[in-house]
């Protein structure tokens, strides 16, 4: 833990989904990413596990990001954590998550999205076939800033680099709380949305092989590979059964103490240094 930067470090634990055709979700991520579906009893969700990657499919209206989860490293952090929010106006609420400890919170972002932070519990699942840890989660926003800002002043993420079209028009940010490039990013839209998450691999070979299993799977690469300009990752994406996003990336950038935010205009050489683009609406 950073003095005065009580969020450092933290790493995206899981993400809840909301899926209208659960059966379906699950047996995509059974068979795509590897991991293992069990109900949580009581509810209508499901925890999907693996060895570094956990999701949490909720039923409900589809391609909606109900909530994301950030592990921290002990109570004292935490505790820390929480004044910090405390002191700059956020109120902690209670978690939504049943895979943090006791003492989790979570806070609401200004589109009224939930982000929580805590302990993380023992989940049992296989090992993972190939690697991928959950790595960042980005949202879109028609109040670009007001996400920024609360993600960086009020809950303490850094600014990477921010994405301008033209001189001033942000169209992007991507925000580390650790000392990898981003753990959380909010692209500019005309509405609040989920984007899509991200599986971390350990090379450009495992880009490889992540691309012949969904080819096995007749899943389609929908974009990539590619390299990103901001955080310099390769990349490759594929869609789940609701239009989700899933992105497998390999090499992100690591951030030194003291590195100043980077500054990029928004068109396709950004979005991917080797040609063609997805271009959100």
């Amino acid at each position: 833990m950073r003095q005065n930067q009580p969020l450092f470090p933290a790493r995206l634990h899981h993400l809840c989904l909301s899926v209208r055709e659960h059966e379906r979700s699950l047996a995509f991520y059974r068979d795509a990413l590897g991991l293992a579906p069990a109900p949580l009893p009581g509810t209508n969700a499901w925890v999907l596990s693996g060895g570094q990657r956990t999701l949490i499919l909720e039923a409900g209206p589809p391609a909606q990001l109900r909530y994301a989860a950030y592990a921290v490293g002990d109570e004292r952090q935490l505790d820390a954590l929480r004044e910090r929010l405390r002191h700059n106006d956020i109120t902690p609420e209670a978690s939504p998550s049943p895979l943090l400890r006791e003492g989790a919170f979570a806070a609401r972002d200004p589109d009224g999205g939930l982000v929580a932070f805590g302990l993380p519990r023992a989940v049992p699942g296989p090992a993972d076939r190939l690697p991928g840890r959950l790595q960042h989660v980005v949202k879109r926003s028609a109040q670009i800033e007001r996400i920024t800002a609360f993600y960086r002043d009020g809950l303490g993420f850094e600014l990477s680099d921010t994405v301008l079209e033209g001189p001033h028009q942000q169209r992007a940010a991507f925000l580390r709380s650790d000392h990898e490039h981003h753990s959380f990013a909010v692209f500019h839209a005309t509405e609040p949305a989920f984007d899509h998450f991200s599986l971390e691999a350990n090379s450009w070979n495992d880009l490889r092989d992540w691309a012949d299993h969904f080819a096995g799977l007749a899943t389609p690469l929908f974009w990539g590979p590619g390299r990103h300009g901001p955080g310099n990752n390769l990349f490759l994406m594929v869609r789940d059964p609701e239009g989700n996003a899933v992105e497998v990336s390999a090499e992100i950038e690591t951030i030194t103490d003291g590195r100043a935010p980077g500054v990029w205009q928004h068109n396709e050489r950004t979005l991917n240094l080797w040609g063609g683009s997805w271009i959100r609406s």
